[in-house]
């Protein structure tokens, strides 16, 4: 099975995109787009990954509600990621929260994991050597590959490429496919710093 990219194409996506790119926008409507962009892709996650019960009530009305037999996680890349994780968290409030770094990867994985486990994974742009080590890490603890998500504003081919080598089967939501990620990302970052942090 080959990794599985989706582009995010839903019209609110492209116009909080579109604001994104906007250089010349202030720090506050930039993070505005990265939070509004985080919930609309975790929307177009949550389509197909949320697990549901029938549920009969007293008057035999049939409803269906979310599954309390799993558990969701959100796994913020920092520094960047917790921007986009902001709109993630207002569609998912009762998800814990784990916390990972570009050098050690996740800070603090406490609990065994299992089939039971949904993790979404959150960051600006698509870095494969620490989504690698991120993944090694959440498996070794117990989550299934088709259980983890992974959400990102813009990803670079060769580094698709490079996560499909060793993991086929995953699951990456962008609003962008970028040839020259790599060139672009310093760039990009470090304006988002900027105006993020000043």
């Amino acid at each position: 099975m080959q990794i599985q990219i989706h582009i995010a194409s839903h019209p609110l996506i492209q116009h909080w995109s579109g604001i994104l790119n906007n250089n010349n926008n202030p720090g506050t409507i930039l993070r505005t787009a990265c939070s509004e962009l985080g919930k609309w892709i975790t929307y177009e996650i949550m389509r197909e990954w949320l697990v549901t019960d029938t549920i009969t009530t007293e008057d035999d009305t049939t409803i269906k509600l979310i599954s309390n037999n799993y558990k969701y996680i959100i796994v913020i890349i920092m520094p960047y990621g917790f921007i986009l994780a902001e709109g993630a968290r207002a569609l998912l409030p009762t998800a814990n929260i784990l916390l990972a770094s570009y050098n050690d990867g996740i800070n603090n994985i406490s609990d065994s994991l299992n089939s039971f486990t949904k993790v979404l994974i959150v960051d600006l742009f698509l870095n494969e050597k620490i989504i690698t080590l991120i993944l090694g890490q959440l498996i070794e603890k117990g989550a299934l590959l088709e259980n983890i998500q992974i959400a990102c504003l813009e990803c670079g081919s060769s580094q698709l490429s490079q996560l499909g080598h060793n993991w086929s089967n995953l699951n990456i939501y962008t609003t962008k496919v970028n040839n020259m990620l790599i060139e672009s990302e310093l760039s990009k970052e470090e304006l988002f710093k900027d105006k993020f942090f000043i």
